[in-house]
């Protein structure tokens, strides 16, 4: 046990302060970045289609239906895999999903008219901006779980 992963911890109290300092700065600034992305995607959804609240009302119910459903799941394997994988695992997925979502609803704001020019692209590209947002959901959840067990 002290072969890999005490190279990660500090052996003074010093260090120890900082590291618990470093990890409340850490965990503050994830949840102010997730929430960020959450507040201006819904924004994002009304500039897309202004006459209706339908993309950023379905947004909602999918991050949050995904939350409800796989939770559970998420929390489980949170438990059963090592602290660096859950980090590496989550990191690499919230990171990976915004970029997917950032980039399709740069598409859709770009590309205004797809909606009536191409309906089938312009669905696809809301399914994957809701699906790479549930994913993002998810690894968020993963994190907080991480970090607040360490509390």
């Amino acid at each position: 046990m002290r072969g890999r992963e005490s190279l990660l911890l500090p052996s003074t109290a010093a260090g120890e302060q900082s590291l618990i300092r470093y990890m409340y700065v850490g965990h503050f600034l994830a949840r102010w970045g997730a929430r960020m992305w959450e507040f201006s995607v819904g924004l994002y959804m009304i500039n897309i289609w202004p006459d209706s609240l339908l993309f950023a009302a379905v947004y909602g119910v999918v991050e949050s239906a995904s939350t409800v459903i796989f939770g559970p799941i998420v929390g489980k394997l949170v438990d059963r895999l090592t602290y660096l994988q859950v980090l590496r695992i989550w990191l690499i997925t919230q990171n990976l999903s915004f970029i997917l979502a950032g980039g399709t609803v740069t598409a859709l704001l770009f590309f205004s008219q797809l909606m009536f020019q191409n309906f089938s692209a312009f669905i696809l590209l809301i399914i994957i901006t809701h699906v790479s947002g549930a994913l993002g959901v998810l690894s968020t959840l993963a994190g907080t779980i991480l970090i607040e067990r360490e509390w």
